[in-house]
């Protein structure tokens, strides 16, 4: 990587709160794209570990016209009802280590297709994660934990289109994955296939 990538690797270090101790040098990342699938981070970033669900409010999941997962700021919109749900992103969180992080940048493109940012999620247990609201078995409100992650984020592609044919694979691979083995529920993820798959 350029030093310009490492400057940046470090300044996302700097900013991002970690729930590891202090000596440790790992940030959360959030994925919300193919990096969903635990396999296919294994695979990209050998000493990331999957540590649960996330939740990013103001946020709604695309597919960009570059054909990959995008997730673009919510506008308010005048006249919004009382009541309405604000967009929210679910994705998988990792601990991820700084020669990790610097392998990710490759994968993801920085600068050219993905700028880094820090945001502020929520830490969701894997049973209340999913298209429904934030409330336990009982009906009453959960409290969500806020935490810092970095999530990687294409302000420049901000527009709907198609997923490319290789991606739909691995999209899927990361949905059945948070679906089945980290408490993800169906109904996000059919809000996810609608760009891949008619009549959803």
């Amino acid at each position: 990587m350029d030093s310009q990538s490492s400057n940046s690797s470090q300044d996302s270090q700097d900013s991002a709160l970690t729930i590891t101790d202090e000596n440790r040098s790992e940030i959360l990342y959030f994925a919300y794209g193919s990096n969903l699938s635990t396999e296919q981070m294994r695979q990209r970033c050998p000493y990331s570990t999957a540590v649960g669900l996330g939740k990013l409010s103001g946020w709604r999941w695309i597919i960009n016209e570059r054909g990959y997962a995008n997730i673009v700021k919510q506008v308010d919109e005048e006249g919004k009802g009382e009541g309405e749900e604000e967009s929210h992103v679910y994705g998988m969180m990792y601990l991820l280590p700084t020669e990790d992080e610097e392998r990710l940048d490759g994968y993801e493109g920085v600068p050219w297709a993905y700028e880094k940012v820090v945001l502020e999620a929520s830490w969701v247990s894997s049973s209340s994660s999913g298209d429904e609201k934030e409330e336990d078995n009982n009906g009453g409100g959960e409290e969500l934990t806020p935490v810092k992650v970095l999530a990687y984020v294409d302000r420049k592609r901000t527009a709907e289109g198609r997923p490319r044919g290789e991606y739909v694979g691995r999209m899927e691979r990361g949905i059945e994955d948070a679906v089945g083995n980290w408490g993800m529920k169906g109904g996000y993820a059919d809000e996810l296939r609608r760009f891949w798959v008619d009549g959803l």
